[in-house]
């Protein structure tokens, strides 16, 4: 499998903030649930990610869960007459698991679980609207044996860090009066990708308009690594059913990958079942793991290996769509928070 961007025209969705194989690998053995990092964007293709900051506050207004949080106050009733209010007041809002209505979202998520994670136990996403006032949302806190991915959109967060407190310490923290080594302040702007490791206490405050993703991963999976529970939660697709609001352009020059697969010999694994493919087609199947996009091929050869791939709709000439609106919104798992 491949990550960041390639000569031949593979494009990972990690190519935003990671050069290539090596910077990931890097990476993963040096940083990841190590320490806090800030990756500034190489790309813009950040910004196709998710809706702008209207485009959230419709998401939240259309009856998708959301919950509202001001200075450790929480309002879960996600009623749409209290979204505007509380926005023009300062609060917090958020949606969570809001990737099963983003796809685009969700292929990301894909992408950071099969380079850098692994299959986990829960894997969650949160988007973050605030117009922001200088008040904390949630305080100083630490999430736990939680694995975070912070990317701004919008708007600035300043970000106070902590030096990592000991497991089984309470989520909610006191700020210290005089924060002594191993404290530090941070500004994120937008297109920066910022990894929070585990039990790193941290408070966020926001001095005007902010739109932000959080995605965070809990302890791995007790599963044999290959196996088949291993296996399946590596392609498992978390999006729901429903309508999509704009139908991508059909590009004539890329393809796109449309659901996580993984080969395991002659065949090619998804979340619906496994697919036997020719051997023509195998060597392409191999560098779809973090579903990239790649240029269309142009020989005889080469179209004729992709010819099972797109009659099982695993790549297709057009990007997933941005938003879906979902057709049963209240079974949507961000009710569950």
């Amino acid at each position: 499998m491949s990550a960041g961007a390639h000569r031949d025209g593979f494009v990972s969705p990690l190519a935003t903030w990671f050069a290539g194989p090596a910077a990931v690998t890097r990476f993963r053995r040096a940083r990841l649930g190590r320490a806090p990092v800030v990756l500034p964007p190489r790309n813009p293709d950040w910004r196709q990610l998710a809706p702008d900051f209207a485009g959230a506050v419709a998401m939240a207004a259309s009856g998708l869960p959301f919950q509202i949080a001001d200075d450790r106050r929480y309002d879960r009733s996600a009623d749409p007459r209290r979204l505007r209010r509380a926005l023009a007041s300062g609060g917090t809002v958020f949606l969570p698991q809001v990737h099963q209505a983003l796809p685009r979202l969700m292929r990301l998520m894909v992408a950071l679980r099969v380079a850098l994670l692994g299959p986990r136990l829960d894997e969650c996403s949160f988007l973050f609207l605030v117009e922001g006032r200088g008040r904390t949302g949630m305080g100083l806190h630490h999430d736990g044996a939680v694995d975070a991915f912070w990317l701004q959109l919008e708007g600035r967060r300043t970000v106070t860090l902590g030096p990592r407190v000991a497991p089984g310490t309470p989520a909610d923290l006191d700020r210290p009066v005089r924060p002594g080594a191993g404290w530090r302040t941070l500004e994120l702007a937008p297109g920066t990708l910022f990894h929070l490791p585990p039990w790193t206490p941290h408070d966020v405050v926001c001095h005007g308009r902010s739109l932000a993703l959080s995605l965070t991963w809990s302890r791995p999976r007790r599963a044999r690594r290959g196996g088949a529970a291993w296996t399946r939660a590596l392609v498992a697709w978390d999006v729901a059913s429903g309508r999509v609001d704009t139908i991508p352009p059909t590009s004539r020059s890329r393809l796109f990958t449309q659901v996580p697969t993984t080969p395991r010999g002659a065949r090619l694994v998804t979340a619906d079942g496994a697919l036997r493919l020719p051997p023509a087609a195998r060597r392409l199947a191999r560098r779809l793991a973090l579903m990239p996009s790649f240029p269309a091929p142009a020989g005889g050869r080469a179209r004729a290996a992709l010819g099972p791939l797109l009659a099982h709709g695993i790549v297709a000439p057009q990007d997933l769509p941005l938003r879906i609106a979902p057709a049963e919104p209240r079974a949507l798992d961000g009710w569950r928070f």
